[in-house]
């Protein structure tokens, strides 16, 4: 009988289930893709290219963050090689979390890498499709995350996805306003300028809102970046108009999270 107990507990335990060529092929694009979102910037720059920050300061803004702003890519930068690691890693590959969000988060890092290489060439007004293309693989990888585990790697994979998501969103959106103000040879601080930028801003703070209403994972992390760009525009910038629809977005996200927050009882689901 003993035998028989020790047997029974024996089988209960479930085999490793063995990586295919698939998992394989998907960890490896997704470790590659995420170094070469941050080699691009580096090397770009020493092979003649100018820097992304310098391309940034050559497009007349009213809506750009300040430059120390963008520190913000650094956390994202992070975690996203951390969540390739724990991926690539172990057990990783045949994760539930992996095989629903690994090319999504794959072709998200591809496209960062994709969007500095051509803003750094002096093509910036080819960018925005780019930067779209960005956040709809976020938003996928958003939205399959939602229904993941809720194991370590996958509340990882939330939340540095988060970030990406909620500071792409606003960055696509000052982005196209950009392009388009030059494309259109409208000065940005005209009344007609203004307008059209403030209107993307507004219409990329309700989007973001909308999404971390709709998530129960993720949230606080997608409203983080977003309410990040638009408090630092708000707090540096000397143009009335801009400031105070910067601050009004800000509320509107905060707003949406803390509805969000009220409606749940898992609030660390809402950080990854």
């Amino acid at each position: 009988m003993t035998v028989n107990r020790n047997h029974s507990r024996a089988t209960m335990i479930p085999l490793p289930v063995p990586a295919t060529a698939l998992d394989r092929a998907r960890t490896g694009a997704l470790l590659a893709a995420t170094a070469a979102q941050v080699i691009v910037p580096v090397i770009g720059p020493r092979l003649g290219q100018t820097p992304v920050g310098e391309v940034t300061k050559r497009t007349p803004s009213v809506v750009t963050p300040p430059d120390w702003a963008f520190g913000v890519w650094g956390p994202i930068f992070g975690l996203s090689a951390a969540t390739s690691l724990v991926q690539a890693l172990g057990g990783g590959p045949t994760a539930p979390a992996s095989r629903s969000s690994g090319w999504w988060l794959t072709a998200a890092a591809a496209g960062n890498a994709l969007w500095e290489f051509v803003a750094q060439s002096g093509r910036y007004r080819a960018t925005p499709p780019i930067l779209w293309g960005i956040v709809a693989a976020a938003g996928a990888a958003h939205h399959v995350l939602q229904r993941s585990d809720r194991s370590a790697a996958s509340r990882l994979a939330g939340a540095g996805n988060g970030l990406l998501l909620g500071w792409t969103s606003l960055a696509a959106s000052i982005n196209t306003a950009d392009v388009l103000l030059d494309l259109l040879r409208i000065d940005p601080d005209s009344r007609r300028g203004r307008a059209l930028s403030l209107g993307l801003i507004a219409a990329a703070a309700a989007g973001v809102t909308g999404i971390v209403a709709a998530s129960h994972r993720a949230a606080a992390s997608v409203a983080a970046t977003t309410t990040w760009g638009l408090s630092t525009l708000a707090a540096t910038t000397a143009r009335t108009p801009v400031r105070v629809t910067g601050w009004a977005a800000v509320s509107t996200v905060a707003g949406g999270l803390l509805a969000r927050i009220a409606r749940t009882r898992r609030v660390l689901d809402l950080l990854g």
